[in-house]
């Protein structure tokens, strides 16, 4: 994959939505921050926004951002798409080949792509880590999520669950994932997943021969809601935790 590193020329940022009124504003304020620490080097800059089934204001408050950045006619812009509500891994499977269209006469091997959610907010530095890492020759980033608010949960769940993730060496988040398009290309991109497709993608670029990093200081700060939007998603894994802990099974 990496026979000579080649310059990004343009990034785009995939952020699947399904119902998430209360917290979109901010992620994609977060998105558009992220995108200001990268827009003096001159590379193309978008965003797409995949509407999964939504049902709520969603729709609204993304072509509202859309228009504003429109308005602003900067380098960073925005395409919002709908679709019926087939799940996370076909949202982001969308949102990739609608950046792809987008940039058909570049070579993809100079295409950044990045993942995030619709319930998460970027640290500034986000797209900007990723990019070094691209040009100094990654094919595939993984970051880390932070949870802000415990709030649903006990301090002891806070605390065992920092500990246990603190512990793993790479977790894989679809809200902080990144990868050249060209490796995305070659291994058939999203698989059409309700779960687990950014872990799948993940392997797949790994067992292609990509180049991987894994960025432990940058985090994302998500949602801990227990309501999940995806099965056995983030949301599940929380509340399955706190379940135990509950219980007493990771009290030691």
């Amino acid at each position: 994959m990496n026979q000579g590193v080649i310059r990004t020329k343009a990034v785009g940022v995939v952020v699947p939505v399904h119902n998430e009124e209360e917290l979109l504003g901010p992620a994609l304020d977060a998105i558009d921050h992220a995108f200001s620490e990268v827009t003096d080097r001159r590379i193309e800059c978008r965003t797409a926004i995949v509407l999964d089934g939504c049902t709520d204001n969603s729709e609204t408050i993304a072509r509202h951002w859309a228009r504003s950045l429109a308005r602003l006619d900067g380098p960073h812009q925005s395409v919002v798409m709908r679709r019926r509500s087939t799940g996370v891994g076909g949202a982001r499977r969308s949102g990739v080949a609608a950046l792809l269209r987008t940039w058909r006469s570049l070579d993809p091997r100079s295409i950044w792509l990045a993942t995030t959610d619709a319930d998460s907010r970027v640290p500034p530095q986000w797209l900007a880590a990723q990019l070094a890492a691209h040009d100094d020759g990654t094919d595939v980033w993984t970051g880390r999520v932070a949870v802000e608010d415990w709030s649903p949960y006990g301090e002891l769940t806070a605390l065992r669950w920092n500990e246990a993730y603190d512990g793993e060496q790479i977790p894989v988040h679809g809200a902080s994932l990144g990868f050249n398009a060209q490796l995305y290309r070659n291994v058939g991109g999203f698989t059409p997943l309700h779960t687990g497709e950014d872990r799948a993608l993940h392997q797949a670029m790994l067992d292609a021969g990509g180049r991987a990093h894994h960025d432990a200081d940058l985090r994302v700060i998500t949602s801990s809601r227990r309501q999940a939007r995806a099965p056995f998603g983030f949301a599940h894994a929380l509340s399955s935790f706190d379940e135990d802990v509950r219980n007493g099974e990771l009290i030691a």
